[in-house]
């Protein structure tokens, strides 16, 4: 179970502090995530697919956080890009565009904000995204293409407003 942790925790505090925003709140969800893990790897039938099957863990997590957080009116994909040293590394230019991301990121349904999420930013392939999310390949198709359109739409209507309040 140490070698799992090791190589597979850093994705799942990477998805988690994504999502949260916290890396306190991500690390318990790690600890979660593995200790599902440990009761339920009975069940894994693929040894190839360990890596879909701890992102299927961290999902369900994540989602019951997400209930939680919305019953208690905190409702936020991510209010604030995570503390890291990658972020804190970008100049003040690319935090504030980052954080347009998110505001953006956040505007999407959970389904398709999640996929994004899966495919963009941890490189997922569309099967490892579908067996993750328990939906079919084609779901998973058109999920991300209905959010990059939505995000192009998003994106030049932004612009347009700017030009419109600069000129």
């Amino acid at each position: 179970m140490a070698e799992i942790w090791r190589r597979h925790a850093p994705m799942v505090l990477g998805i988690a502090r994504r999502w949260l925003g916290s890396g306190t709140e991500a690390e318990d969800v790690a600890q979660e995530v593995f200790f599902l893990l440990a009761q339920k790897a009975r069940f894994l039938r693929l040894p190839d697919s360990l890596r879909s099957f701890i992102h299927g863990f961290a999902v369900r997590v994540l989602k019951a956080e997400h209930r939680r957080r919305m019953a208690r009116g905190l409702v936020s994909f991510m209010p604030e890009p995570p503390l890291d040293s990658a972020f804190c590394t970008l100049d003040v230019e690319a935090r504030d565009h980052l954080r347009e991301v998110y505001v953006l990121l956040d505007r999407l349904p959970h389904r398709d904000r999640l996929a994004f999420v899966l495919r963009r930013m941890e490189s997922l392939t569309l099967e490892e995204i579908a067996a993750t999310l328990d939906i079919s390949i084609s779901t998973v198709k058109r999920s991300l293409a209905r959010t990059s359109n939505r995000l192009s739409r998003w994106v030049d209507a932004d612009e347009r407003e700017s030009i419109l309040r600069t000129a």
